[in-house]
């Protein structure tokens, strides 16, 4: 059946055409290179949008679900359905999708998930946790704040935007989230992720395949130093654990940045204010995954005023023998006079003894899973 009714979009098409659709233009991409995964924000038609997001996120979001309940204070995990998105492809291994907003009194949302508790590795899509933590820990102004020591120093502005997008104007990627983790112990920055999300099943004790960039980076601002680096040496060789996460985390805390203005101080992340903002969001919306654009293009709605800030992430476990990919992604925009937002979290996984493939076949099922959420987010089905 067609997953559009007759004269609700301008698409009306089956999730198997969707996924072939999407499937040939991955020609000539590899699990080095994805259609989708590596779109870069340089090719999303919402890169001059970047810059107002911030100003954008001010606007509270409609909720039209009856039943809904007040989205949940600090160490407290809401109920989360686990029954609704039945419409997911089987690749997809954990989702979880919050759909938040207000009819003109609290903030209320609504859970839904796919094994949304399992503890999984989802590779560089936790980077933004130790970020959100190191600028938490700040007050006051960031704005030309640097990160480093005396030998090396990077805008912070800069180093974040390398995290999230892969451009080396600083470093890699694995080496600046690494750094961050040094802001903290691995036990407290732990146990800050299970406060906020209420989750005690986790583990965030681990870095991403290479060192720190520097082993005691301080965050800087005119002479003066903003945050220095905790009393434990972070190295590949003694990090302690792993970082295995469940999707709900992460769809919690990327839902508290998104949501901060409207939520009420019980619910918000402490420390997190207008300065951590306005240094986070516009580099978490310049992600290299371009998922959220394709599938509004695809589905050639008219959106206007959008906020699309995620974090992908991408890797081959040997351990599993199989290509993972998963998606991190808070989405705003307002559609017929409405304002709509939801943030969801995906993680799939395939196993076709062929790393290349797997890459390109997962890249263009995430493309289609997300048109699906994006498509029943605006005609009221989750």
């Amino acid at each position: 059946m067609p997953f559009l009714t007759r004269n609700s979009l301008p698409l009306s098409v089956s999730p198997d055409r969707l996924y072939a659709e999407f499937f040939q233009e991955e020609a000539g991409y590899n699990s080095w290179k994805m259609a989708f995964l590596d779109r870069t924000i340089e090719r999303s038609p919402y890169r001059s949008d970047v810059s107002s997001y911030g100003d954008r996120l001010k606007q509270c979001p409609s909720l039209y679900y009856a039943g809904c309940k007040n989205y949940s204070p600090l160490k407290e995990r809401p109920k989360i359905n686990e029954r609704r998105l039945d419409f997911l492809h089987p690749d997809i291994k954990n989702a979880c999708i919050c759909i938040g907003g207000s009819a003109g009194g609290a903030f209320k949302a609504q859970w839904l998930g796919r094994n949304a508790l399992e503890k999984v590795e989802f590779w560089s899509a936790t980077k933004f946790l130790q970020v959100i933590n190191a600028l938490t820990q700040i007050t006051g102004e960031l704005e030309g704040a640097q990160i480093g020591d005396s030998e090396t120093v990077y805008p912070l502005v800069g180093a974040i935007n390398d995290l999230v997008n892969y451009a080396e104007t600083c470093g890699s990627s694995n080496a600046i989230a690494a750094a961050f983790k040094c802001f903290q112990t691995y036990a407290d920055l732990e146990t800050w992720v299970k406060e906020l999300s209420g989750q005690e099943g986790l583990d965030f004790q681990g870095l991403y395949g290479e060192e720190p960039f520097t082993a005691q980076p301080k965050i800087t601002r005119n002479g003066e130093v903003l945050l220095s680096a905790a009393d434990e040496v972070k190295s590949r060789a003694t990090q302690p654990g792993e970082n295995s996460i469940p999707a709900y985390v992460l769809t919690r805390i990327l839902s508290m940045v998104g949501w901060h203005h409207h939520l009420s101080s019980s619910a918000r992340i402490p420390g997190l204010g207008d300065s951590q903002l306005a240094l986070l969001v516009p580099c978490l919306g310049r992600d290299c995954a371009r998922y959220v654009d394709v599938a509004i293009a695809k589905l050639g709605i008219q959106i206007q005023n959008p906020v699309i800030l995620s974090k992908m992430g991408f890797g081959r476990s040997s351990y599993r023998d199989r290509t993972e990919l998963t998606y991190s992604c808070f989405v705003q925009f307002e559609y017929r006079g409405q304002l709509k937002s939801l943030t969801m979290t995906l993680r799939a996984g395939k196993d076709l003894g062929d790393g290349d493939r797997e890459a390109v076949e997962l890249d263009a099922r995430m493309a289609t899973e997300v048109t699906q959420i994006i498509q029943r987010l605006v005609l009221h089905q989750l």
